[in-house]
């Protein structure tokens, strides 16, 4: 538990200083639908997820709703796809991707802040995904590199879809 502590600690404060408009925590990650990576534990997995998903959603964030900081506490997180190891050896950490078969299921808690700390928005939602592998055949080269690539397109349109254009004056707003 140190070493994921120490983990968790390295990979914050790398962030901290580059994506101070975003800030996620994963709750019991090891309770997880479906979230282990190429053969990384739940807690492996949870840090290089929130690392890139930070990466991936502060320029979004950032122009969607700019001044703001998007908090975001996921406890349930169904990955894209699956591993089949029964196919091949070769193939145990190969994720498969069937279109609207293993749906993109994210389950979080979320607030929106402004810069003075006012809460603009607030609730619990879901970003999910059915249909995610035939909307991007305009970008094929990034798919084999980002392990995480349909969660962050299936997040970037939550974002665009429940917080773009709201900007520093939306109402606070509960959805449960």
């Amino acid at each position: 538990y140190l070493v994921l502590l120490m983990m968790l600690f390295v990979a914050a404060s790398a962030f901290a200083s580059s994506s101070p408009n975003v800030i996620i925590t994963l709750i019991h990650p090891q309770r997880f639908t479906d979230f282990r990576v190429q053969g990384r534990s739940e807690q492996e997995s949870a840090v290089k997820f929130a690392a890139e998903m930070m990466e991936a959603l502060t320029p979004t964030v950032a122009q969607q709703a700019p001044g703001t900081t998007l908090v975001l506490q996921f406890t349930d997180i169904d990955l894209g796809g699956r591993y089949k190891p029964q196919l091949s050896r070769r193939f145990t950490n190969v994720r498969f991707y069937n279109n609207g078969h293993e749906p993109v299921r994210m389950y979080f808690d979320y607030t929106l802040v402004d810069a003075s700390g006012r809460v603009l928005a607030k609730g619990s939602d879901s970003a999910t995904d059915a249909l995610y592998s035939g909307k991007y055949t305009s970008e094929p080269v990034k798919l084999p590199y980002e392990e995480f690539y349909f969660e962050k397109q299936t997040f970037i349109s939550w974002i665009k879809n429940k917080i773009g254009g709201q900007g520093p004056n939306l109402a606070v707003r509960e959805k449960r």
